[in-house]
């Protein structure tokens, strides 16, 4: 899988994350290091900005020109049972976009509800002729991350990750941002991360720009009080150097993204918030 591929671009873009650097595990020093102490008591964060129920569907706009094409979308859930939150992120193209490239994504992660650490992940990808599996575990006790993955039934591959740092994977760290203290952040501050995709760590880097008050976007419906983002990409793929993406989160206690833009080697895309239901907090946000 490459950094560029639709799957995994289309899930990170509506939360903003994109990798910095990805390096082999053998070479990867990472922030948020934890060589001693226990990782679920280190790395935890307790939930306050959703519940079981909450559903968010984004709609994917890809530009050629001056004219703006909906091409898919993208809906995130969340289920619970007593002990565990079941995060899942479904996207597709549009059924006039398929001829095109056709995509059918679905991640799902398991997550405790006590500290959002996941406890299992997996993914489905089938995008044109290009499909995967993949399912990571993640043991706590001893500090590693298995990862089972592969394109097709014979021929998957076993790999493992050493968990000495706070690490999680490309669904649960949308859900762990959320729940972030960004009330210190100043302008031109970057929040790091590290996430694991299969056998490899990515750094994750995402500058805060400022707060935007009653800021219009009229795709979604309205004027919103918004945090706004501007995450890292990687030149090469489906970027230009210097390319930047831009990214608006609601200003408040949901934390929900609202709109994600940015440049591509060809045309731009734009994510929008398009519909949402049972939020945890009032959407104060919105105005």
């Amino acid at each position: 899988m490459k950094i560029g591929s639709i799957s995994f671009f289309i899930l990170t873009l509506v939360f903003g994350f994109l990798p910095v650097t990805t390096k082999t595990v053998a070479e990867y020093k990472s922030y948020n290091i934890v060589e001693a102490g226990d990782i679920k008591r280190d790395c935890g964060v307790k939930n306050s900005a959703f519940q079981a129920g909450e559903k968010a569907v984004y709609t994917v706009y890809y530009k050629i020109g001056f004219v703006w094409i909906p091409a898919g979308e993208v809906t995130f859930s969340v289920e619970e049972d007593e002990n565990y939150y079941h995060l899942k992120a479904y996207g597709r193209t549009y059924n006039s976009y398929d001829r095109l490239f056709r995509v059918r994504d679905t991640y799902e992660s398991k997550v405790d509800k006590k500290t959002l650490l996941p406890v299992t992940a997996t993914r489905d990808i089938n995008q044109g002729s290009y499909s995967k599996t993949s399912e990571m575990t993640f043991d706590y006790e001893k500090r590693k991350v298995k990862a089972y993955h592969g394109r097709s039934a014979d021929r998957m591959q076993t790999d493992f990750v050493d968990m000495d740092r706070c690490l999680r994977d490309v669904l649960s760290i949308v859900y762990y941002t959320r729940n972030l203290d960004v009330s210190s952040l100043r302008p031109r501050d970057v929040v790091e991360l590290n996430v694991g995709y299969d056998e490899k760590v990515y750094d994750i880097g995402m500058r805060f720009l400022k707060r935007e008050e009653n800021y219009r976007i009229r795709r979604a419906g309205g004027n919103f009080d918004l945090l706004k983002f501007s995450p890292s990409v990687i030149a090469g793929g489906v970027f230009n150097e210097g390319d930047e993406m831009l990214v608006w989160v609601s200003d408040d206690k949901n934390r929900i993204p609202i709109q994600i833009e940015s440049p591509l080697r060809v045309g731009s895309v734009r994510v929008v918030l398009d519909s949402y239901e049972n939020l945890k907090h009032p959407f104060t946000s919105k105005k």
